[in-house]
């Protein structure tokens, strides 16, 4: 996705006041990542309510927005390594968050966690931050980002709204071409159950040729179609004319909109936590027809 369309749907989320407790922003572009954390954070401390409800964004003029720019404001906390590589950000960047978390905010409204690059964050310190993203005070927001949402854990993804940050050209999700499997992300989420089978045959031929990346890619389809849908029920859509023209990356407008309308948060998070969990296994060499089968047997049952 374009920096431009996700700065859209930020500023709806913004002007909403209906703000997800996390966030996950990945890409290779670590300028636009900065650029994009950087923003957010600055529009959730923003002082000037009015301004926000209007643009979406920060006023910029504000003592917190000033405090923002020049990366002083207390209530906006960094966790980035303190080396370079793999493995670089420890435990104890997750146990300082922990730690001072419940506790209120300095001079905002809101206290902002910028978690830069945690995939060089290691298994334990992501796993200690599990319960915090999962049951988050009202006034906390985690900003994470990461070269690769797929090298941090499934169950910390599954607990935020996941962004891929792009430059203008095409993203790693555009190359995947998530259309591909649209009518299959349709048929799942609209609950049509005879229509699966036919599907789940022509999955399985693709396989002999694509084998696990092509069940990750299909899987992946599903959770962005997911993502839209919870995004979009975050909001009014029908106060955000703008939102017709974002790229949604399996649904248009309307399809997002319909199925908005039928999903409560607690089935989108419960099928976007099946998901991650036979993600999860197919990292574990998990045949993957059994997995996709199993899949399909599962979703039944939300």
């Amino acid at each position: 996705m374009e920096i431009s369309d996700v700065g859209k749907i930020i500023k709806e989320l913004v002007r909403s006041g209906k703000i997800p407790g996390a966030f996950v922003f990945e890409g290779d572009d670590e300028e636009n990542k900065r650029i994009i954390t950087e923003v957010l954070a600055k529009s959730l401390v923003c002082g000037d309510g009015d301004y926000k409800k209007r643009n979406g964004e920060g006023c910029g003029a504000c003592a917190s927005c000033k405090k923002a720019d020049m990366h002083i404001h207390p209530d906006i906390i960094v966790a980035k390594s303190d080396g370079e590589g793999s493995l670089s950000l420890h435990i104890d960047k997750a146990r300082d968050i922990v730690s001072g978390l419940y506790l209120a905010p300095n001079e905002s409204e809101t206290k902002v966690y910028i978690i830069e690059n945690m995939q060089d964050m290691t298994p334990q310190g992501q796993n200690a931050l599990l319960k915090s993203l999962e049951e988050p005070p009202p006034f906390a927001v985690f900003i994470i980002t990461a070269s690769d949402k797929n090298q941090i854990l499934e169950t910390v993804k599954s607990r935020a709204i996941n962004f891929t940050v792009g430059s203008g050209g095409k993203t790693a999700q555009s190359q995947r071409n998530p259309k591909l499997h649209e009518e299959l992300v349709l048929d799942i989420l609209a609950q049509k159950p005879d229509k699966l089978a036919t599907y789940q045959k022509l999955l399985s031929k693709a396989l002999d040729k694509s084998g696990k990346n092509e069940v990750l890619n299909f899987y992946s389809c599903l959770e962005e179609a997911l993502r839209d849908i919870l995004v979009a029920k975050l909001f009014d859509l029908r106060e955000a004319p703008g939102i017709k023209n974002f790229s949604f990356l399996c649904l248009d407008f309307e399809k997002t909109k319909n199925l908005a309308n039928t999903y409560s948060t607690n089935k989108i998070l419960n099928l976007s936590k099946t998901i991650s969990g036979y993600k999860a296994d197919l990292d574990y060499n998990v045949n993957v027809r059994l997995n996709l089968t199993s899949f399909f047997a599962s979703i039944s049952l939300i």
